[in-house]
């Protein structure tokens, strides 16, 4: 049970310090507020059994960066899920009696991962300080490179952060029902945090692995987390909000307001970033991603029944066919064979030769580093075959295009039927116009 007391000695597991390469202290550390005791990952003892952990984030998962000839660099990933659960059940006994977690932030954090021709991979609950940050409306993001400038908010890390303060990701809360305290910021930016006034999120460096270092690190750290801990605990009782300000009331009620607007301001950047994601990749995933973008963002109504998972519908109020779309990713640029597909393709729809048809295709996958890249233009030849047999072709980056024209009110849904059904060849796009080459 949690002592209330100002003076009292904190029992503090640190666990699995042997997952980021550090050995247990040869001296234990202690003084009058806390006692450390150092555990390897596989120990038995539960988080419950102390009054707080301290741990290293990711240390429940593993991942590294390898290479091949046809998938270019993968992210191989794995993580101990019978631990992470075991761990979690703990962690909630813990803070539920009163207790604290410190979780050490010391390197990005990896919440997903897309490959190439493969679903992108959720990787946002595979350890437990990403589950623990696991809200809605509370967003983790990384740095493009870590600072080491990091400015201590509370007088208790200010020499811990002064040794060892290194942020590599930051956060930002939009959520009305998070409690957080800033422990250290980049510039505006929160780095460290505390939420809910019994979880701890420390920015820093690993120490070196030496006796005299990890006794620092640890006994720094300690006797911040002791001293923090101690002045949260005053607990503030439900009564007092009875007593109501003239001006609290209109202000929840604006910052109500404000949320909601970010929340919806979130989601459409998201869609977006959504949308841009079929400048990437190709087969099965291509094609859902341009099923999103003609659904979510041209609001065309479509379908897609093909056994290969590679054509697409657009149909009219009637659900009856109106275009038909085959997508395509490759690594190079347009081929004959990918047009003569689209003509194969069609005509196993049950389609004439005459019926409207589209070749969307994402080109240049791999070896292009910036949109530049990306927008190469598509031999004659192959123009003229796909005017030949009846294929209008565009690149995804086209279509993006169109999108955002569409977006800017430039062109209307109506206008793009049109294009796409009365024309063939190449329809190349930019931000301000759009142009039939054939």
């Amino acid at each position: 049970m949690i002592m209330t007391q100002e003076d009292r000695q904190y029992n503090i597991l640190v666990y699995g310090v042997e997952k980021r390469g550090l050995k247990e202290p040869s001296q234990e550390i202690s003084n009058r507020n806390f006692k450390l005791i150092f555990e390897p990952f596989t120990t038995e003892k539960r988080f419950n059994d102390f009054d707080g952990v301290i741990l290293f984030q990711g240390i429940f998962e593993t991942y590294q960066y390898e290479h091949s000839y046809y998938d270019g660099e993968y992210l191989v990933h794995s993580y101990d899920r019978n631990a992470l659960d075991k761990r979690k059940k703990e962690l909630k006994l813990l803070i539920e009696k009163g207790g604290f977690v410190c979780f050490i932030l010391h390197k990005p954090f990896v919440d997903s991962y897309y490959r190439s021709g493969f679903a992108t991979e959720d990787l946002s609950g595979t350890d437990l300080c990403k589950y623990s940050l696991n809200f809605s409306s509370f967003y983790r993001k990384d740095f493009s490179k870590r600072t080491t400038h990091v400015s201590s908010v509370r007088d208790e890390f200010t020499r811990f952060l002064e040794l060892y303060g290194a942020a590599s990701s930051y956060f930002e809360n939009f959520n009305s029902g998070i409690e957080l305290r800033d422990i250290a910021k980049v510039n505006r930016s929160t780095v460290g945090m505390i939420l809910l006034d019994r979880e701890f999120f420390v920015p820093s460096l690993l120490p070196e692995n030496t006796d005299e270092r990890i006794f620092e690190y640890f006994t720094l750290l300690a006797e911040a987390l002791a001293s923090s801990f101690n002045k949260l605990r005053l607990e503030i009782p439900s009564w007092i909000a009875q007593f109501c300000f003239e001006k609290e009331s209109t202000l929840s009620d604006k910052k109500q307001q404000l949320l909601e607007e970010i929340e919806n301001i979130d989601a459409t950047l998201a869609n977006y970033t959504q949308y841009k994601k079929i400048l990437l990749g190709s087969g099965e995933i291509l094609v859902e991603h341009v099923a999103t973008v003609l659904r979510d963002g041209f609001s065309f109504n479509i379908n897609s029944d093909d056994e290969l998972k590679e054509d697409l519908k657009i149909l009219n109020e009637n659900n009856e066919p109106l275009i038909f779309v085959e997508v395509k990713g490759t690594n190079r640029g347009v081929k004959r064979e990918y047009i003569n597909q689209t003509d194969s393709h069609r005509d196993r729809a049950g389609l004439d030769s005459t019926f409207p048809s589209l070749l969307l295709i994402n080109t240049h996958i791999k070896n292009s580093a910036s949109l530049e890249d990306k927008d190469q233009t598509i031999p004659e030849d192959q123009i003229k075959h796909a005017v030949k047999i009846g294929v209008l072709i565009l690149r995804t980056l086209d279509l993006l295009f169109l999108l955002k024209q569409k977006d800017s009110g430039k062109i209307s849904q109506k206008e793009l039927i049109e294009m796409f059904s009365k024309n063939v060849g190449w329809l190349r796009a930019s931000s301000e116009h759009w142009e039939i080459i054939q």
